[in-house]
């Protein structure tokens, strides 16, 4: 992977783990209502040690005392002590607070790093960014709705969650890249979870499995414990390890903004002016921070269309082009919908013009199979898009290859990321539907910035 590359994987990392560390509160504030704080903890952590010990299927030998020590310490101040420290501080004071203060993390992490790490160094734009970004947090808390009250002990176990990320985030610097990242991991919600089973004991005991009879506290709990406990620290160190500690950290002003949007869609939250203009002073202060000018590039699609349809593939097959990969929902037909007229027909004349076609697709293959068999065109499902593999392999049915070859398709994460990784032509669409799945609706938001600035780079090429 090229540096580029490698710095967008870095970005996208962060992204995907902040999108789902922000939408936790929602299924912490559901499994609240039959276990305590530590209960939860526990079941989280023990459930993400059982995942991550499926995947890796390997017990190792320490490297030495010193070294586990150091594990057992990204333990107890990244995952334990945050956790607790968190989950208590809500119990004394607001819930506004506590975010507000948590905020702070990624400038405690930065002014951490700069004494503690050689690289990693406070400058004036990092400054800048935290306090465009944390007056965007405190209008987002707010939501409209302006209260707030200092309680000393509550906000006080605040700033120790906030400081306790910051040792582990310049902790975490002395072992990405050393240590595999399922296996770094699972180390750590091991020790995390006989740490916190001793208090949870003392408390109100082992939680009770009954509750999780309910569907939606055993899809919480699984939501947890495999994706926001166990996947997502993997993630977040890959994205350290890519982008750094300090660039990586600012994403944490995102997470208010998140929840946000989560409440707004599960629990039919309102949001407010006030919410939306602190949701662009957050994006604001992040790209004030880190900013270098190409950050977005290995995002961007060669072409933007507002539709499939109106794209003008006999200009396309005179500049050479002959073999067009295919996005199908929201580029072909709305989501899940099956094969239209319309779209028959742009096949039929494809072929007819000369164009080889194939589908590739996240989707399974009962989605994509009679689709494609509509269309009377060759298709690869489950393509792992963004990976290469997908587009390689369509690539292959279609005997063509990177030269002349270009795709078509409407998410710029997965679709058109994949597209430019592989080497291909990417033309990006705009989706056909707005109402999509959750997950893909958070990332919207995401590419709304991405797409700002592309779009006006396309102007300044315009103009310039």
């Amino acid at each position: 992977m090229t540096g580029k590359n490698s710095r967008a994987a870095g970005h996208l990392l962060a992204l995907i783990t902040i999108t789902i560390w922000g939408t936790t509160f929602v299924a912490t504030k559901t499994l609240l209502r039959d276990y305590d704080a530590l209960q939860i903890m526990l079941m989280r952590f023990f459930l993400a040690w059982v995942v991550l010990l499926l995947l890796t299927r390997k017990i190792e030998k320490p490297v030495s005392l010193k070294e586990e020590a150091g594990i057992f310490a990204l333990s107890l101040s990244g995952v334990t002590l945050y956790y607790f420290f968190e989950n208590t501080a809500l119990s004394y004071t607001l819930a506004s607070n506590v975010s507000i203060i948590l905020a702070a993390a990624p400038i405690v992490t930065a002014v951490l790093a700069h004494f503690f790490t050689k690289d990693e160094k406070l400058t004036r734009r990092i400054w800048a960014g935290f306090v465009i970004a944390i007056a965007g947090v405190v209008l987002v808390v707010f939501n409209g709705t302006y209260v707030l009250k200092l309680n000393p002990l509550g906000d006080a176990l605040s700033i120790l969650a906030a400081l306790s990320w910051g040792v582990y985030s310049v902790l975490l610097k002395g072992f990405v890249g050393r240590y595999n990242g399922l296996f770094l991991t699972r180390r750590m919600v091991f020790y995390a979870v006989l740490v916190t089973a001793p208090f949870a004991l003392w408390g109100k005991g082992l939680p009770p499995l009954a509750p999780l009879a309910k569907g939606e506290n055993l899809f919480c709990l699984l939501f947890l414990g495999i994706l926001g406990s166990a996947l997502c620290y993997v993630a977040w160190n890959m994205a350290i390890q890519r982008i750094g500690l300090v660039n990586t950290n600012n994403y944490i002003y995102l997470n208010p903004f998140i929840t946000m949007i989560a409440a707004a869609i599960v629990l039919d939250e309102k949001i407010t002016g006030a919410g939306f203009l602190g949701a662009v002073l957050i994006v604001g202060g992040i790209l004030v921070s880190e900013y270098r000018g190409s950050l977005f590039g290995a995002f961007y699609p060669k072409e933007y269309r507002n539709s499939t349809y109106e794209i003008d593939f006999e200009e396309l097959y005179r500049k050479g082009y002959r073999g067009i990969l295919f996005d199908i929902d929201n580029t072909l037909v709305p989501h899940d919908a099956p094969a239209t007229a319309q779209s028959v027909e742009l096949f039929r004349k494809l072929h007819e013009t000369g164009f080889h076609t194939c589908l590739i697709s996240n989707n399974k293959e009962p989605r994509v199979t009679p689709f494609a068999e509509a269309m009377k065109t060759p298709y690869v499902y489950k393509a792992g898009k963004p990976s290469r593999r997908g587009y390689e392999e369509g690539m292959k049915r279609m005997g063509t290859d990177r030269s002349n070859t270009l795709f078509i398709g409407d998410q710029l994460f997965t679709d058109v990321w994949g597209a430019n990784r592989t080497g291909i032509y990417s033309i990006l669409v705009k989706p056909m539907n707005p109402r999509e799945e959750i997950q893909i609706v958070l990332k919207r938001y995401l590419e709304k910035i991405v797409l700002f600035f592309y779009l006006r780079k396309q102007k300044k090429e315009r103009t310039g």
